[in-house]
């Protein structure tokens, strides 16, 4: 099992404006896949991800629209598609996570979501942070937000 960095984001607060849009399935589609990618990052999908993609989805009033059981079989079909076909898995969640892209609120959280995934194990790993950095690309927002990388990494 790979080492995993200890060190914690700061958590920003999250702004009244970004809300998800009750009953919207591409955005409950959207956050599943990227949960997903977090999740299968390193190679394997642990209990503590699991549990914190589930706390977070219940946590959300307008997730939590769909069922916790909607969302954890979203999330389950798609680590079996994962598990099948790596290239068809990762393509079909990323596809799912860029129809955000121009939702501001939506897709601040949703990265939120993905980072509070990636540190359900202990801190994120390098494998963790590139996916972060891939959907953060995939969305059009700035990593440096979510204390992924520093405006040195940035300007390089």
């Amino acid at each position: 099992m790979p080492a995993t960095n200890p060190v914690r984001r700061q958590r920003r607060p999250v702004d009244p404006h970004d809300v998800w849009t009750m009953g919207d399935v591409a955005q409950m589609d959207a956050v599943v896949a990227a949960c997903a990618l977090v999740a299968q990052a390193d190679g394997w999908v642990t209990a503590q991800e699991r549990k914190r993609m589930i706390d977070r989805m219940s946590q959300s009033p307008s997730i939590r629209f769909f069922g916790l059981h909607e969302v954890t079989l979203g999330f389950e079909a798609l680590n079996r598609r994962f598990d099948l076909d790596l290239e068809d898995g990762e393509a079909a969640a990323e596809a799912a996570v860029a129809a955000l892209r121009g939702q501001s609120g939506p897709s601040h959280l949703l990265i939120d979501t993905a980072c509070s995934v990636a540190e359900a194990d202990g801190g994120f790993d390098a494998e963790e942070r590139q996916t972060i950095l891939r959907l953060c690309r995939l969305l059009d927002l700035d990593p440096s937000r979510y204390d992924l990388i520093s405006g040195e990494e940035e300007r390089q």
